[in-house]
């Protein structure tokens, strides 16, 4: 009932080769490819929480935003993460009109006691333009 499976099925099963051919990719080039896009440079609280509805109240780890884009975002936090994970990202609203948003860890690295970068790609792109504008027009 609880024998071990052959090696060859666990390779198949769960696309461990894909997932090898996918980390061996992962250069500093393709990193920095990946990070092509327009980015802005935007500091800002956001608070990591669980994807899971169930979990978000287990914890929460208060960050800043490094930047931002349309796709993703960099972020400096107190504690590491895992990669692969999903999170719960809450933007502060009265600095940035985005809201809360699902987002997946890409990389998370140590930079220097209690301080860790972490770079997350969002799960639906956002309209960063007017998250933007609504939040530094000033008042007439």
């Amino acid at each position: 009932m609880f024998d071990d499976p052959p090696v060859e099925d666990l390779f198949s099963a769960s696309g461990a080769l894909d997932a090898i051919a996918e980390l061996e990719k992962n250069t500093n080039a393709a990193i920095l490819a990946q990070r092509a896009s327009e980015r802005l440079e935007v500091r800002t609280k956001v608070w990591v929480k669980p994807a899971n509805a169930s979990q978000r109240h287990q914890f929460s780890i208060e960050g800043v935003t490094a930047d931002i884009s349309t796709g993703g975002c960099m972020m400096l936090l107190p504690r590491p993460i895992f990669p692969g994970d999903i999170f719960w990202l809450s933007f502060m609203e009265a600095e940035l009109g985005l809201g809360s948003i699902f987002a997946r860890c890409l990389r998370c690295r140590f930079v220097r006691e209690e301080i860790y970068e972490a770079g997350f790609r969002f799960l639906s792109n956002v309209n960063l333009t007017s998250a933007v504008q609504a939040h530094t027009m000033l008042p007439n």
